[in-house]
């Protein structure tokens, strides 16, 4: 008989040691190792085979009944995929997993609420009752146990922080506890083709709790984010080993729960909003769509040495990039001014193709002379002032088309794509923008 193996395990990091120390040798916690007695598992063996005898079955997806969620997770749920869905506490993801239980026979791992709880949500959400099993348990056994009786399409845990297997000691919520349960069905999820979404709390830094590996275990890794002072929250997709990671899902909380927003444009701009300095209307492709954005731009002389930059749903670097090609290139004294840009409704954008939007938002404001109404704008800018041709022109230039913007400025070598889009618009190009800021405002900055 094998002897069960002693080991000592850094809660933290999850390193493991022969004998106990006070201080991770790895991670540098002090008080953080324990020692965890490892209950050999017998493996089942498996045979060496060729790729062609596969066989090459059509893969049926689930239909989770929210289109969003479809888009995100590549156009579906895939029997035998794990998902790690991440988020702040009451974002929405416990909202999110019960809608999903409406349409597809599923069996909830509540570790967190009381069946009475989830039933009161339930109730609230409008959602069919008989279709949804709870099981109040958090040992990665036992739910495995429960799954084989009642046969589900999909199961849900709620969440992965609750649960501990048998096989190991230690509290639930510890590194191997989180990684070993996740295995356990993250194996059977694909031996019963079963679907398994696993609810993941985040840590202060913004990163799914437990360890980094648990990322790598699961097919998919969605974020729910959004700005608890809105409504609107955004889900994004960071890894999917079944469809694009560029995807994101929009949806409006209220108290019915989560529903789709089906005019995406309206999230992020405000149509009622008169036209103002500093406001430009930019277009981002995420995935497959393409959504509106605006950049608001405010430019304020400053009596002090130290000009403050700051930035809001924009990376700061890239900010003090664009002013210091503006300084370089058009002339802008930004050195006395304070530059803030905020990205309205909650948008993050990471593309280089909101560059020039930013650079004439800065410069609207500079000059307090707002663009014309109804023009869009999308270009990237490079170090010498160039305005280079971006990625995706025809979504961006169909998405400006149908909000039923007038004029679009982009750069002159994606003239042809916006031309063979069918837009019918007054199409400004340009190819340096020392060029641009001065057929816009029509001055210059130096004088």
């Amino acid at each position: 008989m094998a002897k069960n193996k002693q080991v000592f395990i850094c809660s933290e990091c999850g390193a493991s040691f022969p004998k106990w120390l006070g201080k991770c040798t790895e991670c540098g916690k002090w008080n953080c190792i324990f020692e965890q007695v490892n209950n050999p598992i017998k493996k089942e063996s498996v045979s060496v085979v060729k790729l062609s005898s596969i066989e090459n079955n059509e893969i049926t997806k689930l239909d989770t009944g929210i289109a969003e969620f479809n888009i995100v997770c590549g156009g579906g749920l895939i029997p035998g995929s794990v998902i790690l869905i991440g988020g702040e506490p009451g974002i929405g993801k416990s909202t999110l997993s019960l809608q999903i239980c409406n349409s597809i026979d599923s069996l909830y791992i509540s570790g967190e609420e009381s069946p009475l709880q989830i039933r009161h949500r339930a109730e609230r959400l409008n959602i069919n009752l008989d279709k949804i099993k709870i099981f109040p348990n958090c040992i990665a056994e036992d739910i495995i146990a429960q799954a084989k009786i009642h046969k589900p399409s999909c199961i849900i845990v709620d969440s992965i922080q609750t649960l501990r297997s048998q096989n190991l000691s230690g509290p639930a919520g510890s590194v191997t506890q989180i990684r070993e349960s996740t295995l356990l069905l993250s194996d059977f999820a694909k031996a019963e083709n079963i679907a398994v979404i696993l609810i993941g709390h985040i840590t202060k830094d913004g990163v799914i709790a437990g360890p980094k590996v648990l990322e790598h275990l699961v097919d998919t890794v969605l974020y729910f984010e959004g700005d608890f002072n809105q409504d609107f929250r955004i889900l994004r997709a960071f890894k999917n080993r079944f469809g694009s990671v560029n995807e994101i899902g929009l949806f409006k909380m209220d108290h019915n729960g989560l529903n789709q927003v089906e005019d995406k444009n309206r999230v992020f701009i405000n149509p009622h909003t008169s036209i103002a300095s500093g406001n430009v209307i930019s277009a981002a492709v995420e995935g497959s769509r393409g959504v509106l954005f605006e950049v608001q731009s405010l430019v304020n002389f400053t009596t002090f040495s130290n000009p403050r930059r700051m930035s809001d749903g924009l990376d700061l670097n890239r900010l003090i990039l664009i002013n210091a090609i503006l300084e370089k290139h058009s002339q802008l004294k930004l050195s006395s001014y304070d530059v803030f840009i905020n990205i309205s409704g909650g948008f993050s954008i990471n593309e280089t193709a909101a560059d020039l939007a930013i650079a004439l938002a800065i410069t609207s404001s500079y000059f307090n002379k707002p663009l014309p109404e109804r023009t869009g704008v999308f270009g990237e800018l490079s170090l010498s002032g160039d305005i280079r041709p971006v990625t995706q022109t025809t979504k961006r230039i169909l998405e400006f088309k149908a909000a039923g913007f007038s004029e679009i400025i982009l750069p002159q070598a994606n003239i042809k794509e916006a031309n063979a889009a069918g837009y019918a618009g007054k199409l400004i190009s340009a190819t340096h923008i020392s060029e641009l800021v001065d057929g816009l405002f029509g001055v210059r900055a130096a004088i």
